[in-house]
């Protein structure tokens, strides 16, 4: 008899919680849902991306995320996927994940 290991979570996306089979899909889902220019539909990898890109290209200014939970609409946090997540946000997720199960 060994030890149970413990299962690594999911992806998940930090803008809005939902989870992933697998990173390659989060990064689809922040690139269609959150990433998205409301202008010309251009899918960016990052917040910030999206925010220079709407400056450059459009001359404005958008302040939050698109499609994101309130507190969590911060322009400014560079995202990528599961990188760049802060770790405070990370802990307070396993923590609910594991009251889950």
């Amino acid at each position: 008899m060994g030890r149970k290991k413990k299962k690594m979570s999911k992806p998940w996306c930090w803008y809005c919680n939902r989870e992933f089979d697998d990173e390659k899909i989060l990064i689809q889902h922040q690139k269609a849902k959150h990433f998205k220019c409301h202008i010309c539909h251009k899918k960016l990898y990052t917040g910030p991306g999206l925010s220079i890109h709407c400056m450059q290209v459009h001359k404005e200014t958008i302040d939050k995320v698109p499609n994101s939970l309130p507190n969590r609409s911060n322009i400014e946090i560079e995202i990528y996927g599961m990188e760049g997540i802060p770790p405070d946000d990370i802990k307070e997720h396993e923590r609910q994940r594991q009251g889950r199960m």
